[in-house]
C-alpha cells in the first residue's frame, strides 16, 4: 500500500444505487455505514492480483530490507512467519533465499496468486513454503518462529486499539524466545491527509495487464482525524473518457510515531530499531515510512 502517488488500486464496480434491502428504500452510496466502508476498504484493493502486482512491480527496496533482516537474524536458513503475505512477492524472495516461510492472508484471490508464484519455484523451494488463509487478528498455528514480518503497510488494516492489541497478542504467541517482529507502516503526511476530498489527484494512463484496457487513474480520500482512518477512493475510467468509471475503496489507519511506540509497549514489545525508510535513514517528519524492529519483552508484561 502506497500513499496513492500512482496507480494503486484494483478494479471494482460501483454499487448500483437501486439496490434494496428487505424492502427498505435504497441507500445512497454516501450512506454506507462505517463498518461497511472499512470492510470494503480492507478487501477491494486485493480482488485483482494481476493489477495489484502490475502497479507495485517496481517496489523492491522493502523486499531487499526484509531479506537482509532474515539473513542477519537467521543466517542462510530459518523459519519465518509472514503476516498479510498478499500475492507472495516477499514470500517467494525469502523462500528462494533458503528460509522456510509460512504466509497468512485473508484474501483468497491474493493467496491464489501467491500459490502460483510458489509453483514456479523449484521442488525444494516449494517444500519450504506454506500458505494459510487466516485473519492476522485471530490466527493460531502450532509453531513458533524466530522472525515474524508484516510488510507493505499491512499493519494499517488494524483500525482500532482493540484490533492492534489482538494482532500483537497473536504475534507474541507465535514468536520464539528472543525472536523479532519486523514491520513497516507509512509515516503520516499531514499535507496528504488534509487534501480536498472533492478533488482528483494523479491522472496517469496505463493498460490493464490482463485485459489490455487503456485506463485513466485518479484518487481522492476522506480522512477522519478522530479515528485516524483514511477512506481512499481509487478511480478507473476509460482513457478516452467514454464509458463508465469504476471505483475501488481502500481503508488505512494512520499511526503517528509516538502513538505506535506506545501501542507496541502496551502489547508487550520493545522497539529496538526504528528507521524512516528501508535504507536506514533516521525517522523524521519528512520520512515516508516507519520501519520497526521489535522484540517481545521477556517479562511478558504490558505497560
Amino acid at each position: 500500500m502506497s500513499r496513492s502517488r500512482g496507480p494503486d488500486g484494483v478494479l471494482a464496480e460501483r454499487p448500483e444505487r437501486g439496490d434494496e434491502r428487505d424492502g427498505e428504500p435504497p441507500r445512497r452510496e454516501d450512506e454506507t455505514t462505517a463498518a461497511e466502508a472499512l470492510e470494503r476498504g480492507s478487501r477491494e484493493h486485493y480482488d485483482d492480483p494481476d493489477l495489484y502486482d502490475f502497479e507495485y512491480r517496481r517496489r523492491r527496496r522493502d523486499v531487499s530490507f526484509y531479506r537482509a533482516v532474515a539473513r542477519e537474524l537467521l543466517g542462510p536458513s530459518g523459519r519465518v512467519l509472514e503476516l498479510a503475505c498478499g500475492s507472495g512477492r516477499m514470500t517467494t524472495a525469502l523462500v528462494r533465499d533458503g528460509h522456510e516461510v509460512v504466509g497468512i492472508d485473508l484474501s483468497e484471490a491474493m493467496l491464489r496468486r501467491a500459490r502460483a508464484r510458489i509453483e514456479r519455484l523449484g521442488r525444494r523451494a516449494r517444500r519450504r513454503a506454506l500458505l494459510v488463509r487466516a485473519d492476522m487478528r485471530r490466527f493460531a498455528l502450532a509453531a513458533r518462529f524466530p522472525l515474524v514480518v508484516m510488510a507493505f503497510n499491512s499493519f494499517e488494516h488494524l483500525y482500532t486499539r482493540v484490533e492492534v492489541a489482538a494482532c500483537l497478542e497473536r504475534v507474541r504467541a507465535h514468536l520464539a524466545p528472543g525472536g523479532q517482529f519486523v514491520f513497516d507502516v507509512q509515516n503520516p503526511n499531514l499535507r496528504w491527509l488534509v487534501r480536498d476530498p472533492t478533488r482528483r489527484w494523479a491522472r496517469p494512463l496505463f493498460r490493464h495487464p490482463r485485459t489490455g484496457e487503456r485506463l485513466a487513474y485518479s484518487t481522492n480520500h476522506d480522512y477522519d482525524p478522530v479515528s485516524q482512518i483514511a477512506l481512499i477512493r481509487l478511480y478507473y475510467g476509460p482513457a478516452d473518457g467514454a464509458g463508465r468509471e469504476r471505483v475501488v475503496h481502500l481503508s488505512q489507519r494512520k499511526f503517528f510515531p509516538a502513538e505506535l511506540e506506545a501501542l507496541l509497549a502496551h502489547g508487550g514489545f520493545t522497539v529496538e530499531r526504528r528507521c524512516g525508510d528501508f535504507a536506514g535513514r533516521p525517522l523524521d517528519g519528512d520520512a515516508e515510512s516507519q520501519v520497526l524492529v521489535c522484540r517481545a519483552r521477556s517479562d511478558g508484561a504490558r505497560r
